[in-house]
C-alpha cells in the first residue's frame, strides 16, 4: 500500500499564499469580460472572464439564446489546495483571518505613516 504524504495545515497554506489569492477566497473573484468569440462549428459563443486580481479565468459556451452548454474555471498555479485537502468551513474562517491579519496590517502601516493611528478592537 502507498504511503501517504503528510498533510499541509491549512494555516501554514493560508499564510504562504499570494495576497490576491487570499483576496479572491474571502471576497470572491473581481470578473472583468475578456473575451467572446462566435465558434461556428460548435454554435455558440466561448466566452472568458478574468479575474483582474488572481488571474482566474471562467470560461463558458454560449448559445446564440443565452443557454450556458458548458463551463469551467481555470486558475493560476498555486491558487487550488493540492497539499491541503478540502477547505471547509473551518478552512474559510483561517482565509477571513489571514484576510484580516494581511489587511489590518497594510491599513496599520499607511495609517500611521498618515498619522492617522486608529486600532482595531481587541478580543
Amino acid at each position: 500500500m502507498a504511503e501517504q504524504s503528510p498533510r499541509r495545515s491549512i494555516e501554514s497554506w493560508a499564510h504562504d499564499l499570494p495576497v490576491s489569492f487570499v483576496e479572491c477566497r474571502t471576497m470572491g473573484h473581481r470578473w472583468q469580460p475578456h473575451s467572446a468569440t462566435w465558434d461556428r462549428e460548435a454554435r455558440a459563443y466561448h466566452v472568458i472572464h478574468a479575474c483582474d486580481r488572481c488571474r482566474t479565468q471562467r470560461k463558458a459556451w454560449w448559445t446564440r439564446n443565452g443557454e450556458v452548454t458548458a463551463a469551467g474555471y481555470t486558475y493560476p498555479e498555486g491558487y487550488l489546495t493540492r497539499d491541503v485537502g478540502y477547505v471547509g468551513a473551518d478552512g474559510r474562517g483561517v482565509l477571513r483571518t489571514e484576510y484580516l491579519t494581511r489587511m489590518f496590517n497594510t491599513t496599520t502601516r499607511r495609517a500611521n505613516a498618515n498619522g492617522h493611528g486608529d486600532a482595531a478592537p481587541e478580543s
